[in-house]
């Protein structure tokens, strides 16, 4: 099952804007994830419309199933 990792933050204008990162260690904890969420609002690294990723907003693990059919 692959797991990926979506990451909400709040703008300067109060918009929010998502960073999701794909194939997430499947024990990541909580903690683990504010500490990154923290890192990346410190280094302002990232912005949306041209203005500064400000604060968390939410986050969520998605885990998606997959399976083939043959169709041919």
């Amino acid at each position: 099952m692959a797991k990926s990792l979506s990451m909400t933050f709040l703008n300067e204008d109060g918009k929010k804007s998502s960073i999701t990162l794909n194939n997430v260690k499947n024990d990541v904890t909580e903690a683990e994830v504010k500490a990154a969420m923290d890192v990346i609002l410190a280094k302002n690294i990232f912005t949306c419309d041209g203005l500064d990723l400000k604060t968390k907003d939410s986050a969520h693990i998605i885990e998606r199933n997959s399976s083939s059919l043959s169709v041919k």
